[in-house]
C-alpha cells in the first residue's frame, strides 16, 4: 500500500545498519563509542530530513500548481531537485536494502518512521513496567534497546518505515522541473504525483522470539 506522507518526521533509528555502541572498557572508550553513535545517528537523520523535505516540497507544489500559483510550484520543485542532488554514495549508507517492494535497480532511502506497540496489547503491571524502561532507553537514544525491553516482555512492536526510491523520485523531480519551465503545468502536475505514489510504506510487527 502507498501512503502520502502529510506526517511530521518521526526519528529514523530503524535504518537497516546498526549504530548501537558495544559494551566498552574504558571511560575514553565509550565517550569515542558514544561520540560514533551519535554522529551516525545524526547523520541517519541529515538524510532522513532531506529525503522528507524534499518530498513534502513535491506535495507543496501540486498544491501551488491547484491554486493556479505557477511561480510558487517551480520554487518548490527546483528545492526538491536541490535536496535530492549530492553524491548518491553518501545516501547508500542510509538506503533500506530488504524493502517489501522494490523497483528494479533504485535505492530506498528511509524518509520516515514510526513505531507503535500492537493493537492487541493488554496492559498488565508487568508490561507496563517494561514499557516505563523502554521510555527510559529511547530517552537516552538507545533505540534498539528499548525494543528489545519490549519485545522480552511479550509486548509486540509494529515498526514502520516509509520508503523513497531515489533515483525514481530524482527523475520525476528533474521531469518536473523542465515541464514546469516550460508551461506545462498540467503534464509537471502528472509526474509530481508519480514521485508521490513512489512511497513504499514497510511495516513489521517484532514480537517475543523473532
Amino acid at each position: 500500500m502507498k501512503k502520502v506522507i502529510l506526517a511530521s518526521l518521526l526519528a529514523t533509528m530503524l535504518s537497516s545498519s546498526s549504530v548501537w555502541a558495544e559494551a566498552t572498557t574504558t571511560p575514553a572508550q565509550t565517550e569515542a563509542a558514544t561520540a560514533k553513535v551519535q554522529k551516525e545517528a545524526a547523520d541517519v537523520m541529515q538524510v532522513a530530513v532531506k529525503g522528507a523535505n524534499a518530498m513534502r516540497d513535491i506535495q507543496f507544489a501540486r498544491l501551488a500548481l491547484f491554486h493556479g500559483q505557477p511561480d510558487s510550484a517551480k520554487k518548490l520543485t527546483n528545492d526538491a531537485v536541490s535536496l535530492l542532488a549530492g553524491d548518491t554514495s553518501a545516501w547508500a549508507k542510509f538506503v533500506k536494502t530488504d524493502a517489501k517492494a522494490k523497483m528494479i535497480d533504485d535505492q530506498y532511502v528511509v524518509i520516515n518512521a514510526t513505531v507503535a506497540l500492537s493493537e492487541d496489547y493488554i496492559a498488565s503491571p508487568e508490561k507496563e513496567s517494561a514499557i516505563k524502561a523502554a521510555n527510559a532507553k529511547m530517552a537516552k537514544g538507545d533505540q534498539k534497546g528499548a525494543v528489545d525491553t519490549l519485545r522480552l516482555a511479550g509486548i509486540g512492536v509494529v515498526e514502520t518505515q516509509y520508503l523513497m526510491p531515489l533515483k525514481q523520485t530524482r527523475k520525476a523531480a528533474a521531469q518536473a522541473q523542465k515541464l514546469l519551465e516550460g508551461g506545462k503545468y498540467y503534464e509537471a502536475n502528472l509526474v509530481l504525483k508519480g514521485a508521490e505514489e513512489g512511497i513504499v510504506v514497510d511495516s513489521e510487527m517484532l514480537v517475543a522470539g523473532n
